[in-house]
């Protein structure tokens, strides 16, 4: 399911890449602002669009006043706005940002129609269990929040906490977090190092789950990055039926602490080629761990059984004698007889 911090999120990340770039909306012209799921970006959405077509050629540097002066929402002002605008992760991506939104509305339509589709009716005899397995695959309808609440703030991960208890992994999942972290900030190496590093190399849950979120997101040949991995971890959990934990307090902004990583270019080769090399020790002695191979080694013969004891001296066996041929029989002389 989609998590609705996600998808507050998403919409965040389209108002900020549209107010760094206006002329970026003409690019999500499909999007109205009815898909917004909060009503303070509803109203950012729809000021954009009418901004964009009022003053299409007003600098970027201007729309945060000129949005401030036709919003009517508590809260928002030219300096919120420009905070929303540095919070937003890659303006360039924002028809990816998009179909995020997009996708979140849809699921929203749906699980709105399947609630309704389960209230019984007059004619009806039951429940529809069919209706509440689908329900159960989509984000229940939520409370909603009002046009009153003031604007939620822009998406700041959290920072760690300096004097607090230190994180600390072992040697093994540390380099797994490197390659992760370098996968994440330099995305171009993804397609190179997928082709010979499975997932299975990593640990199982939430390090695994990355890896692959970001092999997947690569794929699709969507921008790697850390709202668009976070969003397919949720949406692969949905799809095996599973629990993904990113966000919750077990797993504080994992995502984030990859993302703000230093790492140096091409750490995730040279520290994947390592983490494949010990996967591939461990299940060579997971599988071959029990045989003995000292008899191969060259000048050794093979080890006595260690059940096999001697009785006694070995007594010595004479060699048999050598087989001497037959005796040659004479044949008897035959005398000529001579006549006088």
């Amino acid at each position: 399911m989609t998590h609705p911090d996600l998808a507050l999120r998403a919409e965040q990340a389209v108002i900020g890449a549209a107010l760094r770039d206006p002329a970026a909306l003409d690019q999500i012209a499909y999007l109205t602002p009815d898909r917004m799921a909060h009503p303070t970006n509803r109203a950012l959405m729809a000021a954009l669009v009418e901004t964009r077509t009022s003053t299409p050629t007003a600098p970027a540097a201007r729309i945060p006043d000129l949005i401030a002066q036709t919003t009517a929402v508590r809260g928002v002002g030219s300096d919120y706005l420009r905070r929303l605008a540095d919070a937003a992760p890659q303006p360039r991506n924002i028809a990816s940002y998009a179909r995020l939104v997009q996708e979140a509305a849809v699921r929203r339509d749906l699980a709105l129609h399947l609630d309704q589709l389960r209230t019984p009716a007059a004619d009806q005899r039951g429940p529809e269990p069919s209706l509440d397995r689908l329900l159960q695959r989509v984000e229940p309808v939520s409370q909603s929040a009002k046009f009153s609440d003031p604007a939620p703030e822009p998406y700041q991960p959290r920072t760690q906490q300096f004097g607090g208890p230190e994180v600390r992994v072992d040697a093994r999942l540390e380099r797994q977090d490197v390659v992760l972290a370098d996968l994440l900030q330099h995305p171009e190496q993804v397609r190179e190092v997928s082709t010979w590093l499975y997932p299975e190399v990593f640990d199982t849950g939430l390090r695994r789950e990355v890896y692959e979120a970001i092999v997947v997101v690569a794929e699709r040949d969507d921008p790697v990055d850390q709202l668009t991995v976070e969003w397919e971890v949720y949406r692969q959990g949905e799809r095996y039926e599973i629990e993904v934990e990113v966000t919750r307090d077990e797993h504080p902004d994992y995502l984030a602490r990859l993302a703000t990583t230093a790492v140096v270019v091409g750490a995730a080769v040279e520290l994947g080629r390592e983490v494949l090399a010990e996967d591939i020790r461990t299940q060579l002695t997971a599988d071959f761990g029990g045989i003995d191979v000292s008899a191969r080694a060259p000048g050794t013969g093979p080890k006595p059984a260690a059940e096999i004891q001697a009785a006694g001296p070995v007594p010595q066996l004479q060699p048999a004698p050598l087989l001497q041929p037959p005796p040659v029989q004479q044949s008897p002389t035959i005398q000529p007889n001579i006549r006088p």
